[in-house]
């Protein structure tokens, strides 16, 4: 298993990149989180991958976190979700996003990933409960929480919080690709009057 690749950007296209690593190139695809968050052609980079083998096709993916790795590998570990469908809800929703539409049921939020429809986005929600504790475990020390609720934060109120926000942007009318990339950096424990402030910052403070 390979568990990540430190070496320099040679390219990066809308789905993929290529490293080299001493002077052999490697082909990941990725999300757009973990794209976008790449500099220019020359830089170094690590990456969390994971190689998935097939009768006919070996791939590997690179990740630019180990929470986004875990997430994905949470992803493809539920029947009839690949890979590709799971770099394209990682692609539209950012882990913690996804955390909070598990822990809240938000069947809409899931199905706004391209390919992802109500029963799909259902099952997931099914699949993924409790699962993602694991990945965004409790904060200062305590338990892992007990629901996806706390998942995200120390306790319901702080998920709640950020559910509010992702709320108000819908209102306003961004897509779901625009939102997982507002939250980026958002504080772990905020309300969601401050959570908001932060996405509109993040997005220059327009509005469509």
């Amino acid at each position: 298993m390979i568990a990540f690749l430190a070496g320099t950007l040679a390219h990066k296209a809308a789905d993929r990149l290529y490293l080299e690593v001493g002077g052999v190139g490697y082909e990941l695809a990725a999300s757009t989180r973990t794209l976008s968050s790449l500099g220019s052609r020359g830089e170094d980079v690590l990456l969390y991958t994971y190689l998935h083998v097939r009768e006919n096709e070996v791939s590997l993916f690179g990740f630019v976190d180990e929470e986004e790795k875990r997430v994905f590998l949470a992803l493809i570990d539920i029947s009839g979700i690949g890979p590709k469908v799971a770099l394209a809800v990682l692609s539209t929703l950012q882990p913690r996003m996804l955390a909070g539409a598990v822990a809240t049921e938000d069947i809409a939020l899931i199905s706004s990933v391209p390919g992802i429809g109500k029963k799909t986005a259902q099952r997931l929600i099914i699949e993924l409960k409790g699962k993602l504790d694991t990945v965004f475990p409790a904060q200062s020390g305590e338990a892992p929480a007990d629901t996806g609720a706390k998942a995200i934060g120390t306790d319901s109120d702080e998920h709640g919080a950020l559910a509010d926000a992702q709320a108000a942007l819908f209102s306003m009318g961004f897509s779901a690709a625009e939102i997982a990339e507002a939250f980026a950096g958002a504080p772990a424990e905020a309300s969601s009057e401050t959570l908001l402030k932060h996405a509109l910052a993040n997005m220059g403070g327009s509005r469509p």
